[in-house]
């Protein structure tokens, strides 16, 4: 099995305004070299997320483990030598500098060498980047789980930017970068706690936010009980655009709450393979435990509406959009409003989602009606140009799996839009900051979107807003049956 990385080249493609040939081949020609100080708190942590991340693109990949003092560990090297072979086995990590043409040269840690082109450093829950020529100031705190995966994801990031070549006016790249996710107005590191226990607590979706959310949970060393929700399966593309799971996981077609409940060893997963609303009818049987707090990493309208349903006291739902795939955003939910039915419009067009499948890629109706089974090269006959080079890249997976996929639906509308890990770990770091905020009373008040595009990067005083329920919207209709299910599911325990 060879290592799909149509995903993120599309997520180039799109961003630079090439064609897929083009942009390969400008990846596969852009070395990148990673350089860190052994000594930083969750260096480990950061690297294993950076490596992973930039092996997830078909560039020349290689890394340099220093000398002492701040020389990097051999079983940590080791570790991160595994990780790119998860992911790609024809296109190891390479140790030591790289040959041939000059690399683009990222430095996790304060004190980068000369022509390190970007650093980056976790400080607390939060990230702190610094181009060339500009100097960190003063940490405040050790960096965690947290902060690591920021710091990583907003790396590749800026690597981004440079390997698929994105035209001017099309990012920004902003020397200096100081983001903290738990809370956004303030310095990274300031007022650092260890996050609480989950309890009572569910993610919907295991995809690339799901997958990211879970990632980060797992650096944290967060303990306690979790209820994973997602009906599908880990296939080839999802490697390349997930933030766990190996060529192996999806040869296996694992699960995808297994493949989450795998990775966090600290907390007691409930793997339920299902919809939503399978896990809605399970709560109202008793059989599932009714949920305090949900983290949201869905791709489709449909399926957050259904994840409002539960009636949770916080909902906190992650998402990729805006006009390429690479903005993401943070919408916080509450039983009475807003909720992610005022966030998210219905579509009241009529048209159902496989007519909306046959629209956005030509496949026949009656193709799509047979939906288990796999995409064939005979499907691409009678297609246009560009619906081929969309279907092309789902061959050999159900059609029933496209009908809510996130590269084709992106949650919000119609639009093809691709992943990218990079991206959806940022979406899952507003998550899961806003989960420690609200949980531990960091942040209250009214409930808040958060949104910002990765290519230009968090502007803390312009990207957060406050909403108020929307007056015609079932959480105000509704409010009396709503208060109704809640108090029936809390006395149930």
């Amino acid at each position: 099995m060879r290592t799909d990385y149509s995903r993120s080249v599309r997520l180039g493609c799109l961003a630079a305004g090439v064609d897929e040939t083009t942009l390969r081949e400008r990846m596969e020609g852009s070395p990148i070299h990673l350089t860190a100080d052994g000594r930083l708190p969750a260096v480990a942590e950061t690297l294993g997320v950076l490596v992973a991340d930039l092996r997830r693109w078909p560039v020349p990949l290689s890394l340099e483990p220093g000398r002492e003092p701040g020389r990097l560990d051999d079983a940590l090297v080791r570790h991160l030598v595994e990780t790119a072979a998860g992911i790609d086995p024809d296109r190891p990590l390479r140790i030591g500098e790289p040959p041939g043409e000059a690399p683009l040269r990222l430095h996790v840690g304060t004190e980068p060498p000369p022509d390190v082109a970007v650093a980056g450093v976790p400080d607390g829950n939060g990230a702190r980047l610094r181009h060339a020529g500009h100097a960190f100031p003063r940490l405040n705190a050790p960096g965690t789980g947290l902060g690591a995966v920021l710091t990583a994801a907003m790396l590749a990031g800026e690597a981004f930017k440079v390997v698929a070549g994105l035209p001017e006016g099309k990012f920004h790249a902003t020397p200096v970068v100081d983001f903290c996710p738990v809370l956004p107005g303030e310095q990274p590191g300031t007022a650092v706690a260890p996050p609480p226990a989950l309890e009572r607590v569910l993610l919907g979706g295991g995809g690339a936010i799901g997958t990211g959310i879970a990632l980060v949970l797992d650096l944290l060393r967060v303990s306690g009980e979790l209820t994973v929700v997602d009906r599908e399966v880990f296939e080839k593309p999802n490697v390349t655009s997930y933030s766990i799971g190996t060529l192996a996981d999806a040869a296996a077609l694992l699960p995808k709450v297994r493949l989450i409940a795998a990775r966090l060893r600290r907390i007691e997963v409930n793997p339920f393979h299902g919809t939503i609303q399978d896990s809605i009818e399970a709560v109202d049987t008793g059989t599932l435990p009714w949920p305090r707090t949900v983290l949201g990493g869905l791709d489709s309208i449909d399926a957050r509406h259904d994840l409002q349903r539960l009636h949770a006291d916080l909902t906190l739902d992650g998402s990729t959009g805006g006009p390429i795939g690479t903005t993401v955003a943070l919408h916080e939910a509450l039983p009475t409003g807003p909720c992610l039915r005022c966030y998210y419009k219905a579509d009241h067009s009529g048209r159902s989602a496989e007519q909306r499948l046959h629209e956005l890629t030509g496949l026949p109706l009656a193709r799509i009606a047979r939906g288990q089974e796999p995409l064939t090269e005979q499907d691409l006959q009678g297609l246009d140009d560009q619906q081929q080079e969309l279907v092309r890249q789902f061959l050999g997976r159900p059609v029933c799996g496209l009908i809510n996929s996130a590269e084709l639906g992106g949650g919000t509308d119609d639009a093809f839009r691709p992943s990218a890990a990079f991206v959806a770990q940022q979406a899952a770091c507003l998550v899961v900051g806003a989960w420690i905020a609200r949980s531990t009373g960091l942040i209250t008040g009214p409930a808040r979107r958060i949104e910002y595009d990765t290519r230009f990067g968090p502007r803390p005083d312009q990207m957060t807003d406050h909403w108020t329920p929307a007056p015609e919207c079932a959480c105000q209709k509704d409010a009396d049956l709503i208060s109704h299910v809640r108090e029936t599911w809390r006395t149930r325990g």
